[in-house]
């Protein structure tokens, strides 16, 4: 399907010139879900129009009666702040998105998979700011052509909205926005599709506080400055039928004015300016009703959305595997609270039952808390990560593992397609040495462990936990950035096995500091923020 009639494709492209380096910041009525700009839309709007104007009406048809799966590649760029991963968003959020944007477009006969594999990218701009000169440009950079490009990032200093961006054709998804409903992200990739807001041109204008109580004009200053609109009418018989050609493009979209998150049902307080009352669709998956109102495209909007996917003749439409999985893998070794291995050795081996179907695995190891009980301590990674060999098996590296500690671990099988499955139960194993004269051999960080239990640190004491394979006596010293010592702790004894200790910390401001634990075995040190 989608796979012909497409010999001019420069119709399009000449119509997307890289000259949106610098967008405006929408001044938010309200908190926005979505920061494409008024330059973006008339772009997005120039495309769906020339998308229509390329296509006769029985090739439309033929798009969307009947036809096949169109699998669409994902170019996912998932950003962390530094090579540390600072900010990088979980594979386990990624799979969980694209699980619930395929239930969205499936209906349309989309399927979006991962393409190649999840790109790990590293950008202080981004991380900071997704909107600035530098972040833009990288984002740039990272597009894999034939590919929906989306680019996953904190922008921890502006956290406004993900957006589309039509000039570098990329989807920029704000890290704390993603969820396995996906609305947010089905909505950008409508975008992506040439679709707009069902509100397009009243983008940060407040009609209600403007013109309630009556009609708003035939015509309406945009808040950007960009001229004046004429607003959508209600009507979709008569002769003041404008909606083929105002706001978003299509007459099975009721008229919308509101550009700021709103309930559902909504009751609007203005007409359109010939008395219409308006009734917008709260349930449309691009107006900006909360996510728990939008549900749905319509029919015109799936079309337009099968235009667009065939006049961009993708690279590569056909992922590596397509078998749904439904399947959950089983521990098979070590199995539940058995040893694992030596961690004297550089790596150790996590096995499961293969899952029909599965290309790739999805491996998670945590440390534990609460002896006995070996409750998964999701503050304490060790691993987390995609295995793209397909291997039923995990050589985990023993660089964090503790002698004598015990770790929970769980697997999920997946595709490049079907990310949908169920995690599998945890299973936990205890790492050991070889011999217990061995344990005083090894290096300080893999006979003991020191962790702050709650960082940043909002009580008024620092809540630590100490692991030691063999009984050791230490102490603990507090230190200021500039080097001086704010807080000490005598001396003790841990007995091997798990401590809990209470730092008080009354005295200390707020800042970060750093906690050093001293033994005769050595040392071993933890960041602290206090931040009350």
């Amino acid at each position: 399907m989608f796979k012909t009639l497409i010999q001019g494709l420069g119709l399009v492209t000449l119509l997307f010139p890289l000259v949106l380096l610098a967008q405006h910041q929408p001044n938010a009525v309200a908190p926005h879900k979505c920061g494409v700009t008024q330059e973006a839309g008339e772009l997005i709007r120039q495309r769906l129009m020339a998308n229509r104007n390329f296509f006769a009406r029985q090739q439309t048809q033929s798009f969307t009666n009947g036809r096949t799966i169109t699998y669409i590649p994902l170019s996912i760029h998932n950003v962390a702040a530094d090579i540390q991963g600072t900010g990088r968003t979980d594979e386990q959020v990624i799979m969980g998105f694209i699980c619930g944007l395929n239930s969205i477009y499936a209906d349309q006969s989309i399927q979006f998979y991962i393409y190649n594999q999840i790109n790990n990218r590293v950008s202080g701009f981004i991380h900071s700011n997704a909107r600035t000169f530098n972040a833009l440009q990288n984002m740039y950079s990272y597009r894999i052509s034939g590919t929906l490009n989306l680019v996953i990032g904190s922008s921890i200093n502006n956290q406004v909205a993900s957006w589309y961006d039509p000039s570098g054709d990329f989807v920029f998804l704000l890290k704390t926005m993603l969820s396995s409903e996906a609305k947010t992200e089905a909505h950008e990739i409508g975008h992506f599709f040439t679709l707009n807001h069902t509100f397009f041109d009243w983008e940060n204008l407040d009609a209600d506080a403007l013109y309630g109580g009556g009609a708003v004009p035939a015509s309406v200053r945009r808040a950007s400055g960009f001229g004046n609109f004429t607003p959508e009418n209600v009507a979709r018989t008569g002769p003041t039928v404008n909606c083929a050609t105002t706001a978003d493009g299509f007459c099975d979209t009721p008229a919308d004015y509101y550009s700021y998150r709103k309930a559902c049902p909504y009751n609007p307080q203005v007409t359109d300016p010939t008395g219409g009352i308006l009734d917008p669709d709260e349930s449309n998956m691009m107006s900006y009703a909360l996510d728990a109102c939008v549900t749905t495209f319509t029919q015109e909007q799936k079309t337009a959305i099968a235009q667009d996917v065939a006049m961009r003749t993708w690279a590569s439409n056909t992922p590596m595997n397509t078998t749904t999985i439904t399947g959950t893998p089983t521990a098979v070794a070590p199995l539940d609270g058995d040893p694992l291995g030596s961690i004297n050795n550089p790596t150790v081996r996590l096995e499961w039952s293969p899952v029909p179907g599965a290309s790739w695995y999805y491996v998670e190891v945590f440390g534990t808390t609460i002896p006995n009980f070996w409750f998964p301590n999701v503050n304490d990674v060790i691993f987390k990560g995609i295995i793209y060999t397909g291997n039923a098996y995990f050589d985990l590296p023993t660089t964090d593992l503790v002698a004598g500690k015990y770790y929970a671990w769980r697997v999920k099988a997946l595709n490049d397609v079907h990310t949908c499955a169920p995690i599998s139960g945890y299973s936990k194993f205890e790492a050991s040495a070889s011999a217990t004269n061995d344990v005083q051999n090894l290096a300080i960080e893999k006979q003991m462990s020191f962790d702050i239990n709650a960082n940043p640190v909002t009580v008024s004491y620092i809540p630590m936990t100490i692991y030691t394979a063999q009984e050791v006596v230490g102490s603990i010293r507090v230190y200021s950035l500039d080097g001086r010592e704010v807080l000490s702790w005598t001396k003790q004894s841990f007995a091997q096995g798990e401590s809990v200790v209470q730092l008080p910390a009354n005295n200390l401001t707020n800042g970060v500091y750093l906690a050093v634990l001293h033994t005769e075995r050595g040392q071993l040190q933890q960041k602290i923020v206090i931040q009350r």
